[in-house]
């Protein structure tokens, strides 16, 4: 049996990987393992004693850019609860030539051979736009690295092969099943790569969350998986609404997490998003993503990272930024020193080096390429795209209280109490009865466009954000706008007016009205 399989793959027989696993697995339930080369020639003894589990053997497939055999390494988001079934219902379904084995850290490597040793290029660019469609992997094979072989300690391996109806098979038939599916290479460089229906809706999204969506995950930092998966949702359609959101996530919660987070967390998670301005988050600034990131292929989707942005972002920390009504600043730690820059620092890279000189950081230019994007515009983007906003300092909470001081001095400045025929006159009208406020809609367009604010986009704007109804008719006046007192108006000062009637029995009614005449001085006459 060894013989077979030493046969069957042939490839860099110089050297090989040996390896063991430490017991010990990490996050994700991958299974830990120390490895050493040993600089000895590959041999049927070898593998005798890889199956016998004296040894446990790894090999690489190429030799002089030239290979036999590949492999897809899958690299699941969660071992604990991962499956391969659905892996081996693809490779049944589309007729892939390949067999899919366990791996020994609980993953799976899909395994294809060739009748004759050929072009590694040429296997690699396929094996890629086969992996692409259907598996999403980090690793594929040849890759100037050890693959470690199946079925270590043959009578009580873990490490075995699956037929295409997902049952696991013993050695001898897994060879069987090896020589049947064995392709010629241009057989295989010429295989048509088919849409994975299933799937389909997924594939423009970052890698990532895809592979989160499909296979699941039961580790830490489920908040940054689920807001990552949020901001792309919001991406996709811009029109959402938090309602909307909040069930998109609670859906997305309950599908991915196998302990999903609970319902208030979800909840404050969509509300927060659905504010705007966040950005999708990659490594290295959340390194949990690391394992599943595929940046090649996170480019090629829509709603992925797009052009590469050069990688001295990583030098940038703590990206923030800071924003009011008016301007907007980004923050960031650079070489020892906290930065902030404006968007005019941001136009050019002369301007950019200026800013960052007067915080006694040299800017070296970016190199240009022939073509495409300039790399500094990369890095603007970047930072731009990666800035979270400033917890302490929020647009929100800035353009709240603006919004809320506009229409506090508009009420305060224009209201009168009972007093219905000034509504034609640019009043606020307060009906003390009902507490309700009426005004014309032209009364407070005249008053934002007044105060020149930015805080409105439009009057509309003002009127959604108090909530107000529009009446047909009221007290004889046409198009009127009502709404219930703000709590944030104080009114006070009018309902202490004097009252409109005084009578006599009032001391206002006599203040200034009588005057005692003033004495008429007797003159002498001239004589």
């Amino acid at each position: 049996m060894h013989d077979k399989l030493f046969a069957l793959f042939e490839g860099d027989n110089s050297k090989y990987l040996k390896s063991s696993l430490t017991g010990e697995d990490d996050e994700r339930g991958k299974k830990s393992a120390q490895y050493m080369t040993v600089h000895e020639p590959v041999t049927s003894d070898i593998w005798e004693k890889h199956l016998k589990g004296e040894l446990r053997l790894g090999l690489k497939p190429e030799v002089d850019n030239k290979c036999k055999w590949a492999c897809i390494d899958v690299d699941p988001n969660n071992y604990k609860d991962y499956s391969e079934k659905k892996y081996v219902e693809i490779i049944k379904k589309y007729k892939l030539p390949f067999v899919p084995v366990k791996s020994k850290s609980g993953g799976l490597h899909i395994f294809v051979f060739f009748n004759d040793f050929t072009s590694t290029d040429k296997v690699l660019r396929k094996l890629n736009e086969i992996n692409q469609q259907y598996f999403l992997a980090q690793e594929i094979f040849p890759c100037n690295k050890a693959v470690n072989m199946p079925y270590h300690n043959v009578n009580a391996s873990m490490e075995f092969a699956f037929d295409d109806n997902n049952t696991p098979v013993l050695v001898g038939k897994f060879i069987e099943i090896a020589y049947e599916k064995m392709i010629a290479a241009e057989d295989f460089f010429n295989f048509k790569v088919q849409e994975y229906e299933a799937e389909s809706q997924w594939k423009d999204y970052p890698p990532c969350v895809q592979k989160l969506i499909q296979e699941g995950w039961s580790g830490n930092n489920r908040n940054n998986f689920l807001f990552n998966v949020l901001v792309l949702e919001s991406k996709k359609d811009a029109s959402l609404s938090v309602q909307q959101l909040e069930q998109i996530a609670l859906a997305r919660n309950n599908q991915i997490f196998s302990q999903p987070l609970s319902s208030n967390e979800v909840i404050a998670l969509a509300k927060s998003v659905s504010k705007g301005g966040y950005t999708f988050q990659c490594p290295p600034k959340h390194p949990e993503y690391q394992p599943i990131c595929n940046k090649d292929l996170c480019k090629t989707r829509s709603l992925g990272i797009g052009d590469a942005v050069p990688d001295v972002i990583e030098q940038f920390t703590n990206i923030k930024y800071i924003q009011d009504t008016k301007n907007i600043w980004y923050e960031f730690d650079y070489k020892g020193q906290h930065i902030t820059i404006t968007p005019e620092d941001m136009k050019d890279e002369k301007s950019f080096r200026v800013r960052l000189l007067r915080h006694r950081v040299f800017w070296l230019t970016l190199p240009k390429p022939r073509k495409g994007p300039s790399p500094f515009e990369l890095l603007m983007k970047g930072i731009v795209e990666q800035s979270e906003e400033s917890l302490e300092h929020t647009y929100a909470d800035t353009l709240e209280e603006e919004r809320y001081s506009v229409l506090k001095n508009f009420f305060e400045t224009h209201i009168e109490q009972d007093k219905f025929d000034k509504l034609k006159d640019g009043y606020v009208v307060l009906d003390s009865k009902s507490n309700l406020c009426y005004f014309k809609k032209l009364t407070l367009d005249k008053f934002i466009k007044k105060s020149a604010t930015k805080v409105f986009n439009t009057t509309a704007d003002a009127l959604r954000l108090l909530g107000c109804e529009r009446k047909d008719y009221h007290e004889g006046e046409k198009n009127v706008w009502c709404v219930e007192m703000p709590d944030f108006v104080n009114h006070q000062a009018v309902k202490a007016k004097p009252k409109d009637s005084i009578s006599e029995m009032d001391e206002q009614y006599h203040a200034g009205k009588f005057r005692a005449p003033e004495a008429q001085k007797d003159t002498p006459k001239n004589n």
